[in-house]
């Protein structure tokens, strides 16, 4: 999983490879049906609270959850979350907050919850087929938001001011490493807006699950069949 952090195993990309280009169109297809009826139980349960910049966090609390080791197959059960400046894996250590390595981890789970890595960032896993493809969700904190409204001289909006404006705002898990005093602090900082975006992977291959994307990954012989499907 090093060099972009591969999401999917090399028997994965063989057995697509292996399957008939008929068939991977039309999982492809299906998955791209169910992208908007599975997704709204994970959305629902994330709006349950609003992540600030004192609690960056994707849950209300650090969960109980499990982290499976791809090199040995070892588990390792901790109290988990994940911190939305990059989609990274802090977890308790008494009362301090650390950040996992993601070497050698294949996937965590957190409640009902399953993640993998993508790119270097931890993705939610939507859905999978039996062909390998996958449909992952990323959620981020619209940091950029935090700086809408940022003026320079003669109240004209500048990078430079947007960019001091980011910076003076301190993130929770990132210097303070402190549980009991994030939880203190936890009101005190600026609400977060969250971007979510979907995405398909199938062998080596990230595709944005949109239509102008999908379409462009199927090509023309997929183009049509997305368009009659």
């Amino acid at each position: 999983m090093d060099n972009q952090e591969r999401l999917v195993l090399s028997e994965t990309s063989l057995s697509l490879k292996s399957r008939p280009m008929k068939s991977y169109v039309r999982i492809f297809l299906l998955l791209c049906v169910t992208l908007w009826g599975t997704c709204g139980g994970f959305v629902l349960s994330a709006t349950q609270y609003s992540p600030t910049t004192k609690w960056p966090y994707l849950y209300e609390n650090f969960l109980d959850g499990t982290v499976y080791f791809a090199a040995d197959q070892k588990t390792k059960q901790m109290k988990l979350n994940i911190h939305l400046q990059n989609c990274t894996l802090h977890y308790l250590d008494g009362d301090k907050v650390l950040q996992s390595n993601p070497r050698d981890i294949e996937r965590i789970q957190i409640g009902n919850d399953q993640f993998i890595y993508m790119n270097g960032e931890l993705v939610r896993l939507v859905k999978k087929t039996d062909g390998g493809i996958s449909l992952v969700e990323s959620v981020k904190a619209d940091l950029a938001a935090l700086s809408k409204g940022a003026s320079g001289a003669y109240g004209m909006g500048t990078d430079v001011s947007a960019v001091n404006q980011l910076t003076s705002i301190q993130l929770g898990g990132i210097s303070n490493l402190s549980h009991a005093q994030m939880k203190l602090e936890r009101n005190d900082g600026k609400d977060l807006s969250l971007i979510k975006t979907y995405y398909f992977i199938f062998g080596d291959k990230i595709v944005e699950a949109t239509r102008k994307e999908v379409e462009k990954s199927l090509g023309d012989n997929g183009k049509t069949k997305l368009k009659a499907f």
